[in-house]
């Protein structure tokens, strides 16, 4: 199977949005277990996310069929809770956390379920507001980087 040209790959990379780049890498990226990836294949253009253990992401480098547009490495920090809820609703995520704690015997404080579960309980879409993070520092990181 032949390999896109250099025109349809650049055609296909500029009709990208900076959503459909991240995306699919947080949708494969596991915190200390899996990199997320965003590829295109460059045989089928097809743009998808992959996961990767890191014992797999030797076994990716000598891939030639893809390009990497964006990575989010397994040890990325993405996020804390300050950024991902607004003022008021940090302040009930503390007060939930307190009353875990208060009711539950081996309560760990670092638990990212205890995220979670908060989000789903005030109908927060957190998976949203990463991606709006990630959008941001994508921007940010272009601008400073790529100015003429």
């Amino acid at each position: 199977m032949e390999m896109l040209s250099e025109e349809e790959l650049r055609r296909l990379i500029e009709s990208l949005s900076i959503r459909e780049i991240i995306e699919p890498a947080l949708d494969n990226w596991i915190a200390y277990e899996s990199t997320g990836k965003t590829i295109i294949n460059l045989k089928t253009g097809k743009v998808q996310g992959i996961g990767l253990n890191i014992n797999e992401l030797l076994d990716m480098s000598h891939d030639n069929d893809h390009i990497e547009l964006y990575k989010i490495e397994s040890e990325d920090e993405l996020y804390d809770e300050e950024e991902i809820l607004d003022g008021d609703e940090y302040e009930r995520f503390l007060e939930f956390k307190l009353k875990k704690e208060e009711n539950e015997e081996f309560f760990d404080d670092y638990d990212p379920e205890l995220l979670d579960e908060f989000c789903r309980i005030e109908s927060i879409d957190k998976k949203e507001r990463q991606i709006k993070i990630l959008i941001e520092d994508y921007e940010e990181y272009h601008f400073n980087n790529y100015q003429d």
